[in-house]
């Protein structure tokens, strides 16, 4: 496993550096991940082993649930499945593995992907692998002191929100809340409603009515709130590893088919940055002792790659120049300096 020489294929490959990295086990060599090959070759598609196993080889292998349980609390664990058992559900694992690239590797091929594929996507995998076990510094002294401010805050516009509507009700609750709005202040005599016959009170409702009463602007200021408490201020301190005193992310390279990482447990991609109260979240998130954050960002790359496919001589002057593209684009349309 160490060998750097041995190439290494497997699926989801991440995942088995992660456990063997627990044995102080350091996976060395070129890789090959099944799960990986098929993104590149069918990104819209899923890509675990036992889907890929059905569609490509018409074999439907052992489900891990049949020896360990469904995902959940209850689910056991490998250590307590018979040795027996284990090792047919192993070996059957690797040669679905082996015969799947069997077929990945020869399409990757045809289809111009090797290089992308051997020079970036699978030596990605290590670096996630990496990121992922360094994990980031959470300063759950800083979240707390957010905590307060964001109930103090969210109890002012419950205030709010029943002195506006006349009457205290829940406002988490759709059905209250298209009642307040639909019945009792009749914001909108055509509301839409659901097939269980409850007024549908989503965003884009809601901000359709938002020049109607001002408890509309409130409702939405009071579920961001809600939002930002329950999906990050609670939530992030419970996702600290006692271990490592840090939050260990999962990259996931293989879920956006447009090529971007996505990250989930917890999804760090999404936290707000355009309001201050997202910023006050980001600022938790501390460097460790002697190191900094460090942001990179493509400055409007698939405009500069459209200049350039297109040689369009005025976006190609924009950019060389520093103006701002979008000011420029708008200029030229409408005719102005």
């Amino acid at each position: 496993l160490e060998n750097p020489d041995i190439k290494k294929i497997g699926q989801n490959l991440k995942f088995d550096i992660q456990v063997l990295a627990n044995y102080g086990i350091k996976v060395r060599g070129p890789l090959f991940d099944t799960m990986i090959a098929h993104y590149l070759l069918e990104p819209d598609m899923r890509h675990n082993m036992n889907l890929l196993s059905e569609t490509y080889l018409a074999y439907s292998p052992v489900h891990i649930e049949s020896l360990i349980g469904e995902k959940g609390e209850a689910q056991k664990n490998m250590r307590v499945v018979d040795d027996e058992i284990l090792k047919e559900y192993a070996v059957e694992d690797a040669d679905v593995t082996l015969q799947l690239k069997n077929i990945f590797e020869p399409r990757i091929k045809s289809e111009g992907l090797a290089d992308l594929s051997t020079r970036i996507e699978m030596p990605l995998i290590p670096v996630l692998a990496g990121m992922e076990r360094s994990g980031v510094i959470l300063d759950t002294a800083e979240l707390k002191s957010i905590t307060a401010g964001l109930r103090d805050d969210i109890i002012t516009l419950e205030k709010e929100i029943y002195i506006l509507a006349g009457t205290d009700f829940n406002i988490s609750s759709p059905k209250q809340l298209g009642d307040i709005l639909f019945v009792r202040l009749k914001l909108d005599d055509k509301a839409r409603m659901t097939s269980t016959r409850q007024f549908v009170t989503n965003e884009e409702i809601l901000q359709r009515l938002v020049h109607k009463h001002p408890i509309v602007a409130k409702v939405l200021e009071y579920r961001g709130l809600k939002k930002l408490l329950t999906t990050y201020v609670e939530a992030l301190p419970q996702l600290v590893y006692r271990n490592t005193g840090r939050i260990h992310t999962s990259f996931n390279q293989a879920v956006a088919a447009t090529g971007r990482l996505s990250s989930n447990n917890p999804n760090l991609q999404n936290i707000p940055v355009r309001d201050e109260r997202g910023r006050e979240i980001r600022k938790a998130f501390v460097p460790a002792e002697g190191c900094i954050f460090f942001s990179a960002d493509y400055s409007q790359i698939e405009l500069r790659l459209m200049a350039h496919l297109s040689r369009d001589k005025s976006m190609i002057s924009d950019f060389l120049y520093g103006n701002d593209i979008h000011a420029a684009t708008a200029a030229k349309i409408f005719g102005v300096d």
